[in-house]
């Protein structure tokens, strides 16, 4: 009786936890994003050609960290069959999203925003279906660019909005342990995507003002999460930047502008 009812008393602070989350999430954008967004009617939008579709890239990286956060609370919460029930809850804060999106004139809701968020909880979903936990993680850095002060009232002004609208200034990593007994188990490999150059979101218009966007793909290492699992509560939350957070490192950029080494890259 009493395990009933502390389990019953963790799945309210779980559920309270989710929807405190989704509000602060909420609350971000509309405070960061869309307070100077006009309203009107809910639309579609197409927006596949803008940010060299970091944009989308950006979005599975959300909805798989939202999955792992989401599984993570139903698993304390002492909920067995969390994987399915936490990929489809994460897949749906995320989507909920494109709804503000739908009624802002700036935007508009976007079908490939979907397609990626289920993208990025099906990565989730199918890793724990096959493995039973998370090998590929998919990360996140960012470093400040000279491109935001350009266009402050779309990249952002300061850091709070520069790291969530400056795509200039944005890399997404997929860190993976190669689980060999010859390589450091404490060690990911990291393979990056990002872009630069971009002050407007298409090509066409960032050609009008004389910039010239270019994606770039980064090969680096990381620290494998995996190996710094622990079972006790505190030493999770302190772990788990780690699935969140590339680390920095040395990193080979590959792009059409050439090959560039960085001895520390953010």
């Amino acid at each position: 009786m009493w395990k009933e009812a502390s389990g019953r008393k963790k799945l309210g602070w779980v559920v309270a936890t989710i929807v405190m989350s989704y509000g602060v999430v909420v609350f971000v954008l509309t405070t960061v994003w869309y307070h100077d967004q006009m309203v009107e009617s809910f639309h579609f939008f197409n927006d596949l050609a803008e940010w060299k579709q970091l944009d989308k890239v950006a979005h599975a990286f959300w909805t798989f960290n939202v999955c792992v956060f989401v599984c993570r609370i139903l698993r304390w919460s002492g909920l067995k069959e969390n994987i399915p029930i936490g990929a489809l809850i994460g897949f749906l804060i995320v989507s909920t999203i494109e709804v503000m999106d739908g009624f802002s004139a700036g935007y508009g809701a976007s079908l490939f925003d979907l397609i990626a968020n289920a993208l990025g909880g099906t990565l989730f979903f199918v890793q724990h279906k096959i493995w039973g936990r998370i090998k590929l993680f998919n990360k996140f850095s960012f470093h400040f660019t000279s491109f935001a002060a350009l266009r402050p009232s779309l990249l952002g002004d300061g850091f709070l909005q520069e790291i969530i609208k400056d795509y200039n200034g944005q890399t997404f990593w997929y860190s993976w342990s190669l689980e060999k007994k010859w390589w450091p188990s404490f060690l990911s490999i990291a393979v990056g995507l990002g872009a630069e150059g971009m002050v407007f979101g298409r090509d066409e218009q960032n050609a009008l003002h004389h910039f010239s966007p270019y994606r770039k793909f980064y090969l680096s290492l990381d620290l494998n999460p995996n190996f710094f699992q622990s079972k006790k509560t505190w030493a999770q939350v302190m772990i788990y930047p780690l699935t969140l957070f590339k680390c920095p490192a040395p990193a080979i950029e590959f792009s059409t502008q050439g090959v560039r080494f960085h001895w520390l890259y953010f």
